[in-house]
């Protein structure tokens, strides 16, 4: 009896350490397939690569990053959903796919709530408001303020439309008391690179894609939006020190899964994602690069989803934002 027990645990691993038995041949993939819906070098490609090598170690299995961005993250969700749901394709879920889309778009090819199931949060981010080096403003004040005396709004760059990074500045700006005018890229990458060249004025980003350039002075960082300073830019206050109370948002990362997919895999995974996020190594690479673990049960990333729905979706709605 002990040992059918045993054995029975064993088999409910899937992905785990099953290596050894014929059932976990049967269910273990060659290898994981993730798809990230941005452009490489953005902030979900840093973190989903982090995350991923060391889930790698943790199941023995090499995963493979595949960047498949457009149609602000719909692109690749669609490719999953074409995808066997058999554990071997997973989706790496952000805000825009996975909540602010279907307050913005007014068709979509997928519901975020019903065709896909939480799997792990990965990592999030808080925004930062960076400006070009030459627009002169040195302050979120003398921002606000060259904004309201210049005829033309400022041109604000975006991950895509739909982005956190498009949402939350369109309402960060509506509370800072000026118009901007909304310009989006296919990922955060391409939006930084596009500011540096004197394109863009203003941009809310996640710290991955943009740390860097504000550390080495190619962008001006202005201001978090988060309750506390970060520590690689201890210099630059937070909106709500600067008394804009109740301004925070993040850009967040984790895995989904197309619904149907074994429960046995999901699980697996999660352990993997949440062994790999319990490693000081990697925590600290994920600072390093302005990003936070986000550890916990496939149900609790359910929760965060649901919770980030009942705040953006209002939200995007009330302020008129639609997809560009």
């Amino acid at each position: 009896m002990q040992r059918q027990q045993f054995l029975r645990s064993l088999a409910a691993l899937g992905l785990g350490t099953l290596a050894g038995t014929a059932r976990a041949q049967a269910t273990r993939p060659a290898s994981i397939r993730l798809l990230v819906p941005y452009p490489a070098g953005g902030a979900a490609d840093q973190i989903t690569r982090l995350v991923a090598t060391e889930a790698s170690q943790v199941l023995g299995i090499p995963f493979v990053i595949e960047n498949k961005a457009g149609a602000a993250g719909m692109i690749a969700a669609e490719a999953v959903l074409r995808a066997e749901p058999d554990g071997a394709t997973f989706y790496v879920g952000a805000n825009a796919p996975m909540v602010i889309n279907q307050a913005i778009y007014a068709k979509m090819p997928y519901d975020p709530a019903k065709d896909f199931v939480p799997v792990a949060g990965m990592g999030k981010s808080p925004l930062l408001l960076v400006t070009r080096k030459d627009l002169g403003a040195a302050s979120v004040a003398a921002l606000a303020e060259q904004a309201r005396r210049q005829p033309a709004p400022l041109s604000m760059g975006s991950a895509s439309s739909g982005n956190i990074t498009h949402l939350a500045g369109e309402y960060a700006a509506s509370q800072l008391g000026f118009k901007v005018m909304h310009v989006p890229f296919a990922g955060s990458a391409p939006a930084i690179a596009s500011m540096m060249g004197g394109n863009v004025d203003i941009m809310f980003d996640a710290l991955p894609s943009c740390l860097q350039q504000a550390k080495a002075g190619r962008i001006v960082p202005l201001a978090i939006m988060d309750g506390a300073r970060f520590p690689q830019l201890p210099e630059v206050p937070t909106l709500e020190e600067l008394g804009h109370k109740g301004l925070h948002a993040s850009a967040w990362f984790g895995i989904v899964a197309r619904a149907g997919t074994p429960q046995a895999s999901i699980d697996a995974l999660n352990r993997a994602v949440n062994t790999a996020l319990q490693r000081p190594e990697l925590a600290e690479r994920l600072r390093n690069i302005g990003a936070q673990p986000m550890p916990g049960t496939a149900e609790q990333f359910g929760q965060f989803i649901a919770a980030e729905r009942r705040q953006w979706m209002p939200l995007a709605r009330t302020l008129g934002v639609k997809a560009d």
